[in-house]
């Protein structure tokens, strides 16, 4: 059997039809009933709610793979799966198109203060003097330099933007590379962050990075929330520190009716959708499944 604990694209459903489906979007939520389900799994697919933790583990004696429908690894303890024999189906760059065309779009879109124009004009107003900026010239930060970040850096040249990116872990080209993460954040326009969720990237942006960057500076988070103090972002928005921010991650998601950051005007926020194109989910699906079928045969 194969249990899926949250939303999946059909074609998932359609490749894996002759194997025995529970598919529930919803049973992450109720632990008691998916451990009762995955007695008999012999996979799993889930999202990022679903925790792949030694409990879940415990109540999946006959699971032999996990196909990851997404690239963030943090609900999964990868460490326990290796010693069990469990295969880790991870659709990496399956969605990187998808991220790298908002990040790009909605900088533009910023920059050129097209919401608030949309919203002005939908209240009756005409107003021509709020030009915005353009993007080509700009220097871009790029943080991370996977597939999604790798996909972002080409874009980023076509609107002829100045790139530096950090990454330790990768190879990056020598005319962009930076060699430490004040470096690459020193005298950027904008930042955007494409890295893991680790020990190490947890507040990468802080009060003391931060308060490198110029005043006004935009950072752009699509990759996990914790990466930004939001406390110090608030804090460095609010004394001007910075020009703004379009997060469409957060440390806390949903964000409480209360969240301040809500209420800035040089704050953008959509609800963790960065990845979530018809075409990325489609690719995701079907390179899940296809791993699935793969490993059980």
């Amino acid at each position: 059997m194969i249990v899926i604990t949250e939303s999946v694209h059909p074609v998932a459903l359609e490749m894996l039809s002759s194997y025995e489906i529970y598919y529930d979007p919803d049973l992450y939520a109720h632990r008691e009933a998916l451990f009762s389900v995955l007695s008999r799994a012999r996979g799993l697919i889930v999202r990022n709610k679903t925790q792949v933790d030694a409990e879940l583990l415990a109540h999946a004696p006959h699971l032999q793979v996990i196909g990851r429908l997404g690239v963030g690894l943090d609900n999964i303890h990868t460490d326990l799966l290796s010693p069990k024999g469990i295969h880790l189906i991870v659709p990496r760059g399956a969605n990187a198109i998808s991220v790298a065309e908002y990040v790009l779009g909605m900088l533009i879109a910023f920059q050129r203060h097209l919401l608030l124009l949309t919203q002005q004009v939908r209240q009756g107003g005409w107003i021509r003097d709020m030009s915005g900026l353009e993007i080509g010239g700009r220097t871009l930060a790029v943080i991370g330099y996977g597939a999604t970040g790798q996909a972002v850096a080409q874009r980023a040249q076509a609107f002829h933007m100045r790139l530096r990116v950090y990454d330790p872990f990768a190879q990056v080209p020598q005319k962009w590379a930076t060699s430490t993460l004040e470096e690459v954040l020193d005298g950027a326009d904008v930042v955007s962050l494409h890295v893991p969720l680790t020990a190490k990237t947890f507040h990468l942006l802080n009060e003391k990075t931060l308060a490198i960057l110029p005043h006004h500076a935009t950072v752009i988070n699509t990759a996990r929330g914790e990466l930004i103090d939001e406390s110090q972002l608030l804090a460095a928005l609010t004394r001007k520190h910075l020009g703004g921010a379009i997060l469409d991650v957060r440390e806390v998601e949903p964000p409480q009716a209360s969240d301040k950051l809500l209420y800035q005007d040089n704050v953008w926020c959509t609800p963790h959708i960065a990845g979530l194109t018809e075409d990325s989910q489609i690719a995701i699906a079907r390179y899940v499944a296809q791993g699935l079928i793969e490993v059980l045969g």
